[in-house]
């Protein structure tokens, strides 16, 4: 008897000291005389396909209290039972295990809520039994209690740190449910803090203008674009903001009780800490749209004091389109022209807040980082949690510097799993519920806290635009993070700015590249990209001639941003829709300028000129030019000087044709600016143009005038042919004697003057004496 006390003795002193090596490797000791396993790897529960659907009880842990478990605290877990099987459970009872090892890499954690009911689930350290059998379909809640004493953790200062716990349910000696959590063991005085930022994007449905045109023109059933989200019914509608004519139900659908924004604000209104990227557009929406819409806005500017708010650009448009409209002209002002809407908006409440640009893809291209590095130097750019992922480190920081061709842009990377965990808890743990959700979360951030470069790392987590939070669990899930005493939370602006003092010392996490070019088949072409920013450039340069060029082209930089929102890749249809509209409304902004003049016009001269009405239906004055421009070269033209048309009126403008030869031409009546762009539609007339009409005329007189000189010249010199006048010089009868007398009837011949009867005389009478 005395060797065998001997033995067993030793066989005791054996196994104590195994157990305190094993106490010394792994920081977890032994419950009781229980041997604890070495610590390691090799310890923790390799992932597993759950197993649990094969059990016929639910098992849904409700309640872990407390969260944070110090030493000399009791824990509790509280459970949901629900019998999904075809046969009684005669005895159940309900027992807590509690699994030692503490987990030191995010792995582990994971593996262990993946792990199924043939994993290791733990040691049992409280075990209560139900007082009624468990029928088919039948349902009861069961409370065990760990007293502090049965905790067996360690109390030092590096014990801290997440374990696992089950709520195991057995039948005699079976096991008939499982559910797996965490506890939280807080053993030190000082924890280190993982730096942790929650970012929600808060937009709307598509934007679709027509429905503000609508608003605008009471009484008109404008049709809007197809939804992408269920409307409410009439009757609905008539409760939430009485006459919705006019009104985007889309947005009634998601402000309202149960809809998508309704659930957000009530998630994460009471956690000051969740930083909101706004789309102005919805803010612009909901501020004129029902009474639902007013009163949803109304509590999400309350909820937004002592908050971080981050602006989107206006209606959310997507930068991986714009991007890859490629270099054309203007498709970079796009952007610009999102922000000015944003920053001009009425209804912006955020006029100041810091710019945010959000990827619409998870994983952007180097073409789209480039054009955010272009489009708004400075302002950071999100994107999706798989994007760049992180090599060597176990908790990277969100913030990193990405280089592209266009510069360097600061990428926001979220963390994939605290970004899951949020957006999708079911997918990340099967049969999440609030109070296992907020577990989870808790043993995630203390394995970042616990990791070497905890005080230099942020971690972002994010929501995606069209996330449809439980409300129970995210508000577990956001108060565990706004207590945890290991989590310190921070703004996206903390983050930036400790991303640039690190960046400063070369601190700056290694990541993989993102891809080189990529586009998805939802994405806006850039045909149309093209399009719509052709149109603002035109409108712009047709809005220069009169006084006021902003008062002209007020709305049209929401209508032709609109198209691009990142919701419209949801509905391509109605994004066309949306295009189109925009393009019309551009046109049509782009009218009211015309001139008014004859189909024919008759030029009979080398020079003539014509009367041009020009008509102004604006509501302001316009500086415009003519200009006519002939298909042939027999007729030149000049550029009229700048009229001024007033408003409402019409005005007149005389030109100057000039003809060199004769033919029949075609003339193009253009009204353009001062810089020559074209105002209205080009006009034609038809001239027939005959100059030498007027130069035959001159010659035909100037021959009749010298042939009547002529003429005059014959006439007079033949009228100088006369008897007395040019006639041959006969002899003086009485000197001569020969002279013969005047025939009968003669007139008598007129006296020559002396001279003339000197220059007459014959020679010879004049040396008589």
């Amino acid at each position: 008897m005395r060797l065998r006390g001997t033995a067993g003795r030793a066989r005791a002193v054996t196994a104590a000291v195994l157990a305190a090596c094993v106490v010394a490797l792994s920081g977890a000791p032994a419950l009781g005389s229980a041997v604890v396993p070495a610590a390691g790897p090799a310890g923790v529960p390799a992932p597993a396909a759950p197993s649990t659907d094969d059990l016929p009880l639910s098992v849904a842990i409700t309640a872990v209290a407390p969260q944070v478990l110090e030493p000399g605290d009791d824990l509790t877990v509280t459970a949901t039972l629900r019998n999904d099987g075809d046969e009684v459970v005669e005895q159940p009872r309900a027992s807590v295990r509690i699994y030692r090892y503490r987990m030191s890499t995010r792995e582990q954690v994971a593996a262990w809520a993946d792990a199924g009911d043939s994993s290791p689930i733990g040691d049992v350290a409280a075990t209560t039994t139900l007082d009624a059998p468990l029928g088919p379909g039948a349902t009861t809640t069961v409370q065990v209690t760990v007293p502090a004493e049965s905790i067996g953790l360690l109390r030092t200062e590096d014990a801290w740190g997440p374990r696992g716990i089950t709520l195991d349910v057995g039948d005699g000696r079976s096991r008939v449910g499982l559910d797996r959590s965490y506890l939280l063991w807080d053993s030190a005085d000082e924890l280190p803090s993982a730096h942790v930022g929650v970012l929600s994007a808060v937009v709307g449905p598509a934007t679709d203008p027509s429905v503000d045109d609508a608003t605008d023109d009471a009484g008109d059933d404008a049709a809007s674009g197809p939804s992408p989200s269920p409307s409410p019914s009439s009757d609905d509608a008539t409760e939430q903001g009485g006459d919705t004519a006019g009104t985007d139900d889309r947005l009634t659908a998601l402000t309202a009780a149960g809809g998508r924004l309704s659930k957000l604000l009530q998630a994460t209104a009471d956690h000051p800490f969740v930083s909101w990227a706004v789309d102005p557009a919805l803010v612009d929406g909901a501020a004129a749209g029902t009474r639902a819409d007013q009163a949803w806005l109304t509590a999400l500017t309350g909820a937004a004091e002592d908050r971080e708010v981050l602006r989107l650009p206006w209606a959310d448009p997507d930068l991986a389109a714009v991007a890859h409209a490629g270099a054309a002209d203007g498709t970079a002002d796009l952007l610009a022209l999102a922000r000015g809407v944003a920053s001009t908006s009425e209804a912006d409440l955020w006029a100041d807040a810091d710019p945010v640009l959000w990827a619409a893809d998870d994983v952007p291209d180097q073409v789209t980082a480039a054009r955010a590095a272009q489009s708004d130097p400075g302002t950071p750019l999100v994107v999706g949690p798989d994007a760049m992922p992180a090599r060597g480190s176990e908790a990277p920081s969100s913030p990193t510097t990405v280089d592209t061709t266009g510069g360097s842009v600061t990428a926001l990377v979220p963390d994939p799993t605290l970004s899951d965990l949020l957006s999708d808890p079911a997918t990340s743990q099967p049969g999440v519920t609030a109070a296992t959700a907020a577990q989870r979360v808790l043993a995630e951030t203390a394995v970042l806290a616990r990791s070497d470069d905890a005080r230099s790392t942020y971690v972002l987590a994010t929501t995606p635009r069209d996330w449809q939070p439980s409300t129970a669990i995210t508000q577990a899930q956001l108060a565990a993070l706004g207590s945890a005493p290991w989590v310190e939370t921070a703004t996206v602006a903390e983050m930036l700015t400790a991303h640039a003092a690190g960046r400063a010392d070369g601190d700056d996490a290694e990541r993989a590249a993102l891809p080189e070019s990529q586009r998805t088949d939802t994405e806006l072409t850039p045909a149309w990209v093209n399009a719509l920013a052709a149109q603002w450039r035109s409108a712009g340069e047709f809005a220069a001639v009169v006084p006021d060029p902003a008062a002209l082209l007020r709305g049209l930089d929401a209508d032709l941003v609109a198209p691009l929102a990142v919701a419209w890749r949801d509905d391509p249809d109605g994004r066309a829709t949306a295009i189109n509209d925009a393009i019309a409304e551009s046109q049509q902004r782009q009218s009211g300028l015309d001139v008014l003049l004859n189909e024919q016009f008759t030029v009979i001269s080398s020079s003539a000129q014509i009367s041009v009405a020009v008509s102004n239906e604006l509501d302001q004055p316009a500086r415009v030019r003519v200009e006519l421009r002939p298909q042939k070269a027999c007729l030149d033209t000049a550029r009229s000087p700048v009229t001024e048309v007033a408003p409402n009126a019409d005005t007149t403008v005389t030109m100057t044709l000039r003809a060199s030869a004769n033919c029949d031409v075609t003339v193009d009546v253009s009204l353009v600016s001062e810089t020559g762009r074209q105002l209205a539609t080009p006009q034609q007339f038809s001239a027939r143009v005959a100059p030498t009409i007027e130069s035959v005329g001159g010659i035909v007189a100037g021959v009749l005038l010298a042939l009547l000189l002529a003429f005059g010249i014959w006439r007079t010199v033949r009228r100088g042919q006369t008897t007395r006048r040019g006639a041959r010089v006969v002899r003086d009868a009485t000197a001569d004697g020969d002279a013969t007398p005047p025939p009968a009837g003669a007139a008598p011949a007129p006296e020559h003057s002396p001279a003339d009867r000197s220059a007459a005389a014959p020679p010879d009478r004049q040396d008589q004496p």
